[in-house]
């Protein structure tokens, strides 16, 4: 009975991480294009309710290779 609620707890962990992962990855990737683009894209707003939908999905994407490259050039500078 107590494996049953471990594994039900687990599960409830996994989906609130990957709802608040996508939503960082969304918002980091619609910061940088709004930066870079000067305010010309995305034309999406900040908040939506489907982050890795089928329009949003290629922003999430951006924003994982921003912050993966910002932390790749950070331990470069740092340690290099």
């Amino acid at each position: 009975m107590i494996e049953l609620l471990l594994r039900g707890l687990l599960v409830l962990v996994e989906l609130i991480a990957e709802v608040i992962v996508d939503y960082v990855l969304y918002g980091t990737g619609w910061l940088a294009l709004r930066l870079l683009t000067l305010g010309r894209y995305p034309d999406l707003p900040l908040r939506v309710a489907d982050p890795m939908g089928s329009r949003s999905a290629w922003i999430a994407a951006f924003g994982f290779l921003c912050l993966v490259g910002a932390a790749l050039a950070w331990l470069t500078l740092s340690h290099g």
